[in-house]
């Protein structure tokens, strides 16, 4: 590595984990002040309000990173550009491209960091940070929460489960109704029950009715029963219970997962795969802040601070509202999902390649 490439990287670095410090110092102190009325009112321990803050910093910095990528980037080309030392290097035969190559194979290495640690250790930290939130709010966990207008699909049994009220305290389904389906996807079997209680490995049914059918035309006689045991459903009550993690709760493997499960079957994933498809190109913005940064800190040899400060913010916001109209369209399913979660980052790449080229070097 040459002396100019340690001295950019020194440079960039010190600014890069000033800005990193202080957005997350910045995002924690108005995380306190939302829930410092929770913390009073509930009387929060103090080890919870450490881990719960400490557990929130890998969320933060996966957020907080690209917008401090491009603002070391502005500033520190830009105070090179305000001493003459980019004229200084141009003038001893070293390029643009050259000297931004570092800064190039920085941005590529914090989008790897940002996807492996999405992968990783970032929702594990969100799952207890969101526990600990839910201390500090007073709120019951989500695995005691009684749930309501449950739809369960069981392949294996061709079955399709619709239950009313789920309530863990006793390990009880209220208002249960089961569909037992042909190959055709044809109703064969109806069931109500008032109540099917999990006795660990056994279901036992009360006050229901069965009905059996031909080719979704009701035929036979109604069975009423007062209990029934033994009765043969998969599923246990914790996977009725599962509780499924919104997209972005998810890592790629998990969301990945989740997709084969909804079109097996026979859901249309459509939206889902755009999420899947985030799930890779999210990581690359910090990757993106440094080629769109470049150009911008360059055709602004004079400016300062501020103006770097606001051209962070501008851009930052510009490229925000492209990314989400880009997952939007594609959860419209207008665009592909594919281009979907690339629409941003493929736009930005040719601004910033453009204004590149138009840079003299």
């Amino acid at each position: 590595m040459k002396v100019i490439d340690r001295y950019l990287l020194r440079e960039f670095l010190k600014i890069f984990f000033l800005g990193l410090i202080a957005l997350i110092c910045v995002f924690t102190i108005v995380d306190l002040f939302d829930l410092i009325d929770d913390i009073i009112k509930n009387q929060v321990p103090l080890n919870v309000l450490v881990v719960y803050f400490l557990t929130k910093i890998p969320w933060l910095i996966f957020f907080i990173m690209p917008i401090s990528i491009l603002l070391s980037t502005l500033l520190t080309l830009g105070s090179f550009s305000r001493h003459s030392e980019i004229i200084a290097m141009l003038a001893n035969g070293i390029s643009i491209y050259r000297i931004s190559l570092p800064l190039l194979i920085l941005g590529f290495l914090a989008s790897i960091f940002l996807f492996i640690a999405n992968e990783t250790f970032i929702p594990w930290s969100n799952q207890i940070a969101d526990a600990c939130r839910r201390i500090i709010k007073n709120r019951p966990q989500e695995a005691q929460m009684t749930k309501s207008g449950i739809w369960f699909r069981s392949p294996k049994e061709n079955r399709i489960y619709n239950i009313r009220l789920l309530d863990p305290k006793r390990n009880e389904l209220h208002g249960v109704t089961i569909y037992t389906l042909d190959n055709n996807f044809n109703i064969k079997e109806r069931i109500d029950v008032r109540v099917a209680k999990y006795l660990g490995k056994e279901w036992i049914l009360y006050n229901g009715s069965q009905r059996t059918f031909q080719g979704n035309v009701l035929g036979g006689n109604q069975t009423i029963f007062a209990e029934r045991r033994g009765f043969p459903i998969q599923p246990s009550f914790e996977e009725f219970q599962r509780i499924r993690k919104d997209p972005e709760e998810m890592t790629y493997r998990e969301l990945k997962n989740y997709i084969g499960e909804l079109q097996s079957t026979g859901y249309d994933a459509s939206r889902y795969l755009v999420d899947l498809r985030g799930k890779i190109s999210f990581p690359f913005v910090s990757l993106v802040m440094v080629i769109i940064g470049i150009p911008f800190a360059l055709k602004s040899p004079r400016s300062g601070t501020t103006v770097g400060i606001g051209l962070s913010i501008f851009i930052g916001f510009s490229y925000w509202i492209t990314l989400n109209l880009g997952l939007s369209l594609g959860h419209a399913q207008i665009f592909p999902p594919l281009l979907a979660a690339w629409v941003s980052h493929i736009l930005f790449v040719a601004a910033g390649g453009y204004l590149m080229l138009s840079t003299q070097t």
